[in-house]
């Protein structure tokens, strides 16, 4: 009985081992046939792709330039053609990381760090534009503010009277949040 029983137990024993040989190896074919698993990085954030900044004033080439998310004020500034012979780069810092939009004002020897309205951080504090008084190259000035945006607000300013608030560049539909958001700090309606 002893011989049935170890028999037996070596055809069970053998069986299992064929079943799990057989089950890692189909294991092992389905893991190599599966795509790969998606990966997110949660670790620090980079910079975005080229973005275009606008550098005027004492450069040799004044312009749109494109560049890296992040680049400095000094590597617009070369890609401009670097200073003009009467540039003031005392008056800017060229270390100042830019971003999409920016505006940079190269002052020239005796003139002021900055024209009315000019936003950039390179370009020093300017006091607010007045939305019921700006013209429109001192609103062209402000961060995201081009040519189309300023005459909406000369039209509308026009059409519909003086602003009562900044706020109502968004209400009156002239401009999208974000832009105002980015601006607010830099216009008033007041004297």
């Amino acid at each position: 009985m002893a011989s049935w029983f170890d028999r037996n137990l070596r055809i069970i024993l053998v069986a299992l081992a064929a079943l799990l040989a057989g089950a890692i190896v189909y294991f092992a074919v389905q893991q190599r046939n599966r795509p790969p698993a998606l990966e997110i990085d949660f670790g620090e954030a980079t910079p975005g792709g080229p973005v275009e900044v606008y550098i005027t004033g004492a450069v040799a080439e004044p312009g749109v330039y494109e560049i890296e998310d992040g680049a400095r004020v000094v590597d617009v500034l070369n890609e401009a053609g670097g200073p003009a012979p009467d540039a003031d780069l005392e008056a800017i810092n060229l270390a100042t990381r830019l971003h999409d939009e920016d505006q940079v004002v190269v002052p020239r020897q005796g003139q002021a760090a900055a024209p009315p309205g000019a936003t950039s951080q390179v370009a020093g504090t300017a006091a607010p534009v007045n939305l019921n008084t700006a013209t429109q190259n001192e609103l062209m000035a402000l961060q995201g503010i081009g040519e189309a945006y300023s005459q909406r607000i000369i039209d509308s300013r026009a059409a519909d009277g003086a602003f009562a608030s900044t706020e109502e560049l968004v209400s009156r539909r002239i401009l999208p949040r974000a832009t105002y958001e980015r601006i607010r700090e830099q216009v008033t309606v007041g004297p």
